[in-house]
């Protein structure tokens, strides 16, 4: 932890946590939530322990060594005794025993019942203050819970998807709705956008599910390059029906648009003494088996970029001597392109 104390500090108050015996901790707090009595939502649920009337923590005289039992305390960076310009009243504790020093009033803000239906009671009442509160996540997934609520971008930490994934889904279990949290401008949404690119099936299905809309339209971009034969039943249970259906049209959709784009042939040009309307006609067959092979044999996932449109019809060309027949074909292959550009590629 970061010394944040004058430079005439005791050793003990620049570095605390070296002195904190883990083992004191339920004494002088008197209150521990979270131990093991029962299961709730699927997670043991929280207790309350007579309290004690001691002081939270002594510190040792400067001559004094930590004991052979001492265990040092793991702090969040993030979320200590006085960070972000406030008091902290409520302390959680993570799972791999990482502690979190937090404002209720800064929770309560969020939602007025959070975590309410986990403690059984409102985290603003006063047996709730200067106790420890045991949270039965990760501290990784316990820290992207807390930035998500103080509305500040864990972006730093750099998270794994997949522990940005559950903290998301195990949100409603405190009471927490991503669908008021998870909106452009706010750091989630761009976190989530910022890793759509890698993870796109994922996140627009965790965004079909708690119906996230502006970013499921945002990632469903990503998702022209998705295979659909490889979506599992439990990515079509978790997105839901209504997204599953937009994403299957959207495949189909631009499919059978490319057809009516690209099935009108180029227009014939004046009769000239080398090319006649019989002779123009080979440019026309030519031009249908192309637009048949793009529109009935390709794959939206991997065919339908510009490149593969231009490459496959400018291969035309090569086998045309008319000047003109070649003319009218780069016009009609332009028009093409600047039709595809402009179709729709999001849900």
């Amino acid at each position: 932890m970061e010394n944040m104390l004058g430079p005439d500090t005791s050793s003990w108050e620049a570095n605390p946590i070296g002195y904190f015996n883990m083992n004191s901790l339920k004494q002088n707090f008197g209150l521990v939530y979270g131990q093991p009595t029962g299961k709730q939502n699927g997670y043991q649920s929280p207790i309350m322990v007579t309290p004690t009337r001691t002081q939270l923590f002594t510190p040792p005289n400067e001559e004094d060594e930590p004991g052979p039992k001492a265990q040092a305390v793991s702090v969040s960076s993030s979320f200590f005794p006085g960070s972000h310009n406030a008091i902290s009243d409520t302390i959680f504790r993570s799972s791999d025993g990482v502690l979190f020093y937090i404002t209720s009033k800064v929770l309560l803000t969020c939602s007025k019942k959070i975590f309410q239906e986990f403690l059984g009671a409102s985290i603003g009442e006063q047996r709730f203050r200067d106790v420890i509160i045991d949270i039965p996540e990760s501290s990784a997934v316990l820290n992207i819970i807390i930035h998500t609520v103080y509305g500040i971008s864990v972006a730093r930490h750099s998270p794994s998807f997949e522990d940005v994934e559950t903290a998301i889904y195990r949100m409603p279990a405190y009471g927490i709705a991503p669908k008021d949290l998870i909106v452009p401008t706010k750091p989630l949404y761009e976190l989530l956008l910022s890793q759509s690119p890698l993870y796109h099936i994922k996140v627009y299905t965790l965004a079909g599910h708690f119906k996230l809309e502006d970013l499921a339209v945002k990632v469903s971009s990503h998702l022209l390059s998705y295979d659909l034969s490889e979506l599992t039943d439990d990515l079509v249970k978790s997105m839901g029906a209504t997204y599953l259906r937009r994403l299957m049209c959207l495949h189909c959709n631009l499919v059978e648009t490319l057809k009516s784009i690209i099935l009108q042939p180029p227009s014939p040009h004046p009769v000239t003494p080398d090319c006649d309307f019989l002779e123009q006609k080979k440019l026309s067959r030519a031009w249908a088996l192309a637009a048949s092979y793009l529109a009935w044999d390709s794959r939206p996932e991997s065919d339908l970029s510009i490149h593969a449109i231009q490459s496959t019809f400018a291969e035309l060309g090569d086998r045309l001597d008319c000047d003109e027949c070649k003319r009218v074909l780069k016009e009609r292959i332009k028009e093409v392109v600047v039709q595809w550009v402009n179709v729709k590629r999001t849900i």
